[in-house]
């Protein structure tokens, strides 16, 4: 969980930053929909070697796999919404790790590692998407 902690504040203290430079939208709700996106994008990943390589199958439509990945998001968005906004864990986070941020001379790279750390699983989908086409019927 420290990691996962970690990745959130990542991402968090680059909202916060902006926030304070710029009038910008809430940063918590920035950094937990972000989040929530990256969060749903590995359950898909998870998904879809699930159906490609244990059950050989796919979705019939395209409809439904834009119905089930839209539910996805929402139940992520919704339980993230919960967790961080709702029951201020964000802010549990920020304050723990703050101190540990300002001695941080890595900050920078930490960050790049957290957005690819949420923008992998899509990479991989896409390399998928490449790999094993989806042929018309």
């Amino acid at each position: 969980m420290k990691h996962i902690d970690y990745l959130y504040f990542n991402i968090y203290s680059y909202f916060y930053r902006i926030s304070l430079y710029k009038r910008s939208l809430n940063h918590r709700m920035q950094t937990m929909y972000l989040f929530s996106l990256g969060s749903g994008g590995w359950l898909l990943l998870l998904e879809s070697i699930y159906l490609r390589f244990i059950k050989h199958t796919r979705f019939a439509s395209q409809g439904e796999s834009a119905v089930f990945s839209s539910s996805l998001y929402f139940l992520t968005a919704a339980f993230y919404y919960y967790i961080f906004i709702l029951r201020d864990r964000d802010l549990l986070i920020f304050g723990k790790y703050q101190e540990l941020s300002d001695k941080n001379p890595n900050g920078k790279r930490d960050f790049i590692i957290s957005l690819t750390v949420l923008a992998f699983p899509y990479a991989v989908l896409m390399a998928f998407a490449i790999i094993f086409p989806r042929h018309s019927q």
